[in-house]
């Protein structure tokens, strides 16, 4: 247990874990859009489920770094200790919002205006919990 609560919860172990998670997952996108066909007729086939999970955990992988170091850049003094899980959430935020987006393209439904939206409600929904500590 004293590796867990002393070296394993730091934000560099994230950031390290994040990073190899996020190559890992490109590699298997690069292998899904170049190897595999979709099925026209459906949207929820095997190549499709498979492209949406691993954008899911590249993206909220590949975002953990960059919320690592605009946490420590801009937020106050000792906010790793007050929340521990805000990496983590914000990360998913960003993984659910691409997913989301990226779904809603399949099926043609994508337009600047729901981008925009959709992205304004991840933010207030960010600063709802940011505002609570």
């Amino acid at each position: 247990m004293a590796f867990i609560s002393k070296g394993f919860m730091r934000p560099k172990s994230w950031v390290l874990g994040s990073i190899f998670i996020a190559l890992i997952s490109f590699l298997c996108l690069y292998f899904i859009v170049t190897q595999l066909w979709p099925d026209p007729d459906t949207v929820f086939a095997w190549p499709q489920l498979l492209l949406l999970a691993f954008l899911f955990l590249g993206l909220s992988a590949a975002a953990t770094p960059l919320s690592a170091y605009l946490n420590y850049r801009f937020a106050k003094p000792g906010w790793f200790d007050r929340d521990k899980m805000r990496l983590t959430r914000q990360g998913l935020g960003v993984g659910f919002l691409g997913v989301l987006l990226v779904y809603l393209h399949l099926i043609r439904a994508l337009n600047w205006t729901i981008v925009l939206v959709m992205a304004g409600v991840f933010v207030l929904i960010e600063a709802f919990f940011l505002t609570r500590e």
